[in-house]
């Protein structure tokens, strides 16, 4: 049997911009994880399995109708068109290679939640994709680079859903700490819809930028919880209306990109306090924006998140979209955490102790 694992993310940086194709962002992967696992069926199956532990009790058996899953339960289809895109854009790869397809036994599983399946805001879908083709990858032995699987795990969110940046794909994939700037979607879209899946893997995308970071040394990142979810695809649709206002949007952009420029060249330079100013920083210009859309990014509770964690030396933030979900603060190693966590606490901040998740 094979089984890989794909991690969650957070966004440190950079948010909403990064939706605008070649604007970056700063994200993490955290050691959370979407698992899958893989093996092959007996040779005279005519079928497959898919087994999601965290939303059926029973596997589902599959079969290949053309160039799609065919899923043996309709509501199970749809609880796992995650997991069956996934299938279908990496044997339209395979295919494409002279490949024969095989059948096999899939099983995906999550902590990305909590235990009673509140979701932490971990980009649990991102993670889904990556594992079902990193998993395939192994199955097939096709020693696919993190590009590649990157891209493939984007073809399958694009035909699920356009509004994503794909940050979440890419630090899934990359893991560790990433600067990350989107493509330009409407080219893609083109490719995907004109070419194969081949040649679409093959081209540079226009405005994509992967770059793995290292954080300085003695920081920290600490993670609080507000325990309340965010409609990130709400929030970035109310966002997208600011762009009626190109003035103010192109002036958020701009404030955004030089931020984050300025960030990475913190981590770069190992200056801890260069990136706390940034974070700072990119707090201000959110919430410049969240003033203008009225749209409650940084909740009560985010704040008071935030506020704490300034008090006791850290600079803090929402992290992704905001709304709820969690909030960052960066930390020399040197604090106490302990001060920072307690006070949380007592404002029901719930304390996610994640650790950097820097591959397998």
């Amino acid at each position: 049997m094979i089984q890989v694992k794909a991690p969650g993310k957070l966004y440190i940086a950079g948010e909403y911009a990064v939706t605008e194709p070649g604007y970056k962002s700063v994200l993490i992967a955290v050691d959370r994880f979407v698992t899958a696992s893989i093996e092959d069926t007996t040779s005279l199956a005519t079928q497959g399995t898919i087994h999601s532990k965290t939303l059926h009790h029973e596997p589902v058996t599959f079969q290949r109708r053309e160039d799609k899953i065919a899923v043996s339960d309709l509501h199970a289809a749809k609880q796992l068109k995650y997991v069956i895109t996934a299938i279908e854009v990496f044997e339209q790869y395979v295919r494409s290679n002279d490949i024969s397809l095989k059948h096999f036994n899939l099983t995906i599983d999550s902590n990305l939640d909590d235990a009673s399946g509140h979701k932490y805001g971990l980009g649990s879908s991102a993670a889904v994709l990556v594992s079902v083709i990193k998993a395939l990858n192994e199955f097939y032995d096709m020693q696919l680079s993190n590009l590649y699987i990157y891209k493939l795990a984007v073809i399958a969110n694009m035909k699920l859903q356009s509004l994503s940046s794909c940050g979440d794909i890419a630090v899934s994939v990359y893991t560790g700490w990433l600067a990350y700037s989107t493509f330009d979607h409407e080219w893609v879209m083109q490719q995907i819809e004109d070419t194969s899946v081949n040649e679409v893997l093959n081209k540079n995308w226009p405005g994509l930028h992967i770059e793995p970071l290292q954080a300085p040394e003695n920081m920290e990142v600490l993670i609080g919880w507000t325990g309340s979810p965010a409609s990130s695809h709400h929030l970035v649709s109310e966002v997208k209306r600011l762009k009626a206002d190109p003035t103010f949007y192109g002036k958020f952009l701009e404030q955004s990109h030089t931020c984050v420029e300025k960030l990475i060249h913190a981590f770069k330079t190992n200056h801890i306090k260069g990136v706390q100013q940034m974070i700072r920083h990119n707090r201000k210009i959110i919430q410049q924006m969240d003033n203008e859309a009225t749209i409650d990014i940084e909740t009560p509770h985010l704040k008071t998140l935030c506020e704490i964690a300034e008090k006791h030396g850290g600079a803090a933030k929402t992290s992704g979209a905001g709304g709820g979900d969690c909030g960052i603060s960066i930390i020399n190693s040197d604090s106490n955490k302990k001060h920072i966590y307690k006070e949380w606490k007592s404002h029901e901040v719930i304390p996610l102790e994640f650790n950097v998740y820097h591959g397998q």
